[in-house]
């Protein structure tokens, strides 16, 4: 089997994995935007878009690095995967600690005075997704996605399940108890936050629990000069995922602090709701991501002939994906997967559609300086983009709120989008076919203007819009594509 059809099978593998597991939670988002009230829901995404932020601290670039250096024959694979773990379980610790000595003044900041205990359970949340990412990058490393598929989808399956209790079976039992007892009081809307909590860190806890096996092969004793090289290679890649986090979440916090009480909330919440359909792009950008980094960390072949390859193919599948979800919106509105309340915000969907699918050839055009080593050239690529997203979120979203938001999206990723494929002409110049590409996405792009502004988003015109582009990628890829099989 060849490189290139090995990375195909490897991103069907976690694909399909991450696709189950996303729709275990999309399979809530219908529930949550019924129920949960849309200040609240804005509550809800403010605290999520902390956490991504969290996570690339507490994380610290170990996963990554965990690749990098398990590779090298030079060193111990279960002391490289030991000392990563326990760093990262050290940076966990800190952070609670800290968080629990200056709690008055944490809540205040972020103004959670009266729901301080949400930041609390917020923070063992993200230490225990923290902690858990260095053993699931150990099982990609090792080629275990069956292992890697049965603890995802334990650990979300019950958090999806403690949803559906709380969200589904409690409301109807409350509603024939007695007005004084602790079951009426727990249908109460203002507590459907902190369901979604309780369920997450439960399920974060049977997490830890399932990966028992690996936290007790772990070695306690320490290399310095190990550490030391790890961190070294992990810091750029911490400070440029700090920007990278802040150019997909910031939003949130320019809405919360620049628009009024309570539409702030509201808006926030409009926002996420709507990302909830573009995170449908990013489903193939994060499946294709597991599988990439063990591809292109193996060594072999030429990286760049493959680079130039893969992008081909995924801005191929990406652009599929991106015109089918814009000219098929009415079938997502008719099945109510996002509640009518929130609906005032679907204009948006398409700008964060192809803002996602920049995304994911931003990450494509930045695999080479991993692989050099020269992991501050994403330090670079992600403060460029944080420039624009700061800039326009500062300009836009006064005005325009939650749309500005997302106008502010697109041009941060496409800015960080054509200075990632600059300096990757610069340093490590690659020969993307850039004709094939602009093809897949002004064609794409037309026909999502079409289908959704032009022939405002009537199912009949999308169908046959995509239909056209499908055809037409077909009959233009046939010739590579039964290449492919052979090679």
């Amino acid at each position: 089997m060849s490189s290139l059809r090995n990375l195909a099978s490897q991103t069907v593998v976690y694909g399909l994995t991450t696709i189950l597991a996303r729709l275990l939670n999309f399979a809530l988002t219908p529930i949550h935007t019924d129920l949960i009230p849309k200040s609240d829901y804005g509550v809800l995404s403010d605290l999520y878009s902390m956490i991504a932020f969290l996570m690339v601290i507490l994380t610290f670039g170990m996963e990554t690095a965990f690749f990098r250096f398990n590779r090298d024959a030079k060193y111990d694979q279960d002391k490289v995967f030991s000392h990563s773990l326990l760093f990262v379980a050290f940076t966990s610790a800190l952070l609670i600690i800290l968080s629990l000595v200056f709690n008055d003044s944490l809540a205040q900041i972020l103004k959670y005075e009266e729901r301080s205990y949400l930041l609390h359970w917020m923070l063992a949340i993200v230490a225990m997704d923290a902690i858990a990412a260095v053993p699931f990058a150990r099982l990609r490393a090792n080629n275990r996605p069956m292992r890697f598929l049965s603890l995802r989808l334990g650990s979300i399956g019950l958090m999806v399940a403690l949803n559906l209790f709380f969200f589904k079976v409690i409301p109807p039992l409350a509603a024939g108890a007695d007005p004084d007892s602790w079951l009426y009081g727990a249908a109460d809307p203002e507590r459907f936050v902190v369901y979604v909590f309780l369920a997450n860190l439960i399920g974060n806890a049977f997490l830890m629990l399932l990966f028992l096996p690996e936290f007790i092969k772990i070695r306690w004793t320490l290399d310095p000069q190990l550490l030391r090289k790890m961190l070294l290679y992990a810091s750029p890649l911490v400070i440029a995922g700090m920007a990278g986090v802040a150019n997909e979440k910031a939003q949130f916090q320019f809405m919360k602090y620049l628009l009024p009480e309570p539409g702030n909330t509201e808006a926030m919440g409009v926002f996420n709701s709507m990302m909830k359909i573009a995170t449908f792009m990013v489903l193939f950008i994060q499946a294709f991501r597991f599988a990439a980094e063990p591809f292109f960390f193996s060594g072999e072949g030429d990286f760049k002939t493959k680079m130039a390859r893969v992008m081909r193919y995924f801005v191929l599948i990406q652009s599929i994906i991106f015109l089918a979800l814009v000219c098929f919106t009415d079938f997502l509105q008719w099945t109510h997967f996002i509640d009518p309340k929130f609906w005032e915000g679907w204009h948006i969907v398409p700008i964060l559609l192809f803002a996602n699918l920049l995304l994911g050839i931003n990450f494509n055009l930045n695999i080479w300086y991993k692989l050099e080593n020269r992991t501050e050239i994403g330090t670079y690529i992600s403060f460029f983009g944080l420039a624009f997203t700061v800039v326009f979120n500062l300009l836009l979203v006064p005005v325009f709120s939650y749309a500005g938001a997302a106008w502010a999206t697109l041009i941060s990723y496409a800015a960080m989008t054509a200075y990632s494929y600059h300096l990757n002409q610069k340093h490590a110049r690659t020969a993307y076919p850039l004709r094939a590409i602009f093809m897949y996405l002004g064609l794409s792009l037309i026909g999502a203007v079409l289908a959704y502004y032009i022939f405002d988003h009537y199912w009949l015109s999308g169908l046959i819009i995509f239909s056209l582009y499908g055809s037409f990628v077909l009959w233009l890829e046939w010739p590579q594509l039964k290449n492919l099989k052979r090679t």
